[in-house]
């Protein structure tokens, strides 16, 4: 029972040639400054963000916050 063993490296498969894509480039969309009011600073310093935030926790309260928060951002 001779058997003989063929050594040969694995053909590699055939070479495929791919057509670049084309890179598609998105548009940028300019978004402007909000306009938010915030209270002046301090004269002994920055102002807590607290302050900051304690008018839209009240409206956030409030049971009519969708009509308050509308006022409040009109001028954004």
């Amino acid at each position: 029972m001779n058997q003989a063993i063929i050594s040969r490296p694995p053909s590699a498969p055939p070479l495929q040639i791919r057509m670049p894509i084309p890179v598609t480039r998105k548009k940028r969309t300019v978004e402007p400054e909000p306009a938010v009011k915030l209270p002046p600073r301090g004269t002994t310093g920055p102002v807590h963000i607290s302050k900051l935030l304690e008018p839209l926790q009240q409206i956030i309260r409030h049971p009519d916050r969708n009509r308050l928060l509308v006022e409040f951002f009109k001028d954004a």
